[in-house]
């Protein structure tokens, strides 16, 4: 990438480019969360479904070109590092900071579909990275194949088409839930009136013109952010005389993969702040289905991934961390105090990978 030339200029401009990318990535969430939601309005789709998809589909836009680029280089350890330690950050760093500025409510609709769907990619991706457990650690290289990959593609086709279906279904049910009910409230007529004139008034190419300007934003804001931040990471871990692997490892966790879910960050922010609850948790459950089964998949296909202990020890967590927050959103809503929490446990989970660079052996040996 272009950025890459910032390697030699200093600390200086890769901080500037960080805040460059920041701003970046917060004016385009913006822009992408309000077009999204006008989409959604003028057209009666299900906010839920725009979550799932576009929004959560757009905000990984960064994760699939990292990941992406890492396998076509060979480099696996950012291309699953970036994955599995964005779908971390998601569910406890997007959501934790999300719900303390305001709390989520969450529909039961998400947690008897959508979360269901997320555990068993997660759980199938650990299952496909586990062939020296299987095999008997006989010597087999722990892998994701071209095969396995495929099936991730099939899954994500699977899981966008059975979303749509489903919730234009609950749609057409409330739809008719609204037809048969008696408005005679005069104010209530009016407010419905108005509400139908906002939507006209706002153009189709005005809210498409949000979404393209939101998405670039974000893209190019992740990249500023992403390139600089890795560079001085990678430059400490050599200054300091780690394995060169591992470190690799943990910049993928870390650095690129908070660097990526930035978008997911300030996007579902937004959302939480105008009021938008199924985007603000749509976004992070789309986005983690699609970085394990789109992301995985695609980066699989172009060339099989090697899997590590320490990835696979992740892929565990991620698990953790994925059943932590369906508990949470059963309740019904995630409140400040939930939000809190999750973010304590990331405050753990990062702590206890830094200690893994310096004794990798308290990975766990699959």
């Amino acid at each position: 990438m272009f950025l890459e030339v910032l390697d030699g200029l200093g600390y200086f401009l890769n901080i500037l480019f960080l805040v460059i990318g920041v701003v970046l990535l917060v004016k385009g969430a913006d822009f992408f969360v309000g077009g999204a939601s006008s989409l959604a309005k003028k057209f009666r789709i299900p906010v839920i479904v725009i979550g799932l998809t576009v929004v959560s589909f757009g905000t990984s836009a960064p994760e699939l070109a990292v990941s992406l680029t890492s396998s076509i280089k060979g480099n696996s350890g950012i291309a699953l590092g970036n994955v599995v330690g964005s779908n971390i950050m998601n569910l406890l760093v997007v959501l934790g900071c999300s719900s303390v500025i305001a709390p989520i409510a969450v529909k039961k609709s998400i947690c008897k579909r959508e979360f269901p769907f997320l555990i068993g990619a997660t759980i199938l991706l650990m299952i496909f990275s586990m062939d020296a457990l299987f095999a008997g650690f006989n010597g087999t290289e722990n892998f994701l194949s071209r095969g396995e990959a495929l099936i991730f593609v099939i899954g994500i086709v699977a899981f966008c088409y059975i979303s749509i279906v489903m919730a234009n279904k609950e749609a057409v049910i409330e739809a008719e839930k609204s037809v048969s009910a008696v408005i005679t409230d005069d104010t209530e007529e009016a407010a419905q009136s108005s509400q139908e004139d906002e939507i006209k008034e706002i153009p189709l190419w005005q809210t498409l013109l949000y979404l393209v300007l939101g998405l670039a934003g974000i893209i190019v804001g992740a990249e500023f952010v992403t390139t600089p931040a890795t560079s001085i990471a990678v430059s400490l871990g050599e200054a300091a005389n780690l394995n060169s692997e591992m470190v690799i490892n943990v910049v993928g966790l870390t650095v690129v993969a908070i660097g990526t879910s930035l978008p997911e960050l300030v996007t579902s922010i937004m959302a939480a702040k105008r009021g938008e609850n199924e985007i603000a948790i749509g976004n992070v459950v789309g986005s983690n289905i699609f970085n394990i089964l789109f992301i995985c998949g695609l980066s699989g296909l172009v060339t099989p991934l090697t899997m590590t202990s320490d990835i696979i020890t992740d892929m565990v967590l991620s698990l953790g961390a994925t059943i932590l927050v369906f508990c949470i959103c059963r309740k019904g809503k995630i409140s400040r105090k939930n939000g809190a929490i999750l973010l304590g446990v990331y405050a753990i989970y990062l702590t206890y990978i830094l200690i893994r660079l310096v004794y990798p052996f308290i990975a766990i040996p699959f």
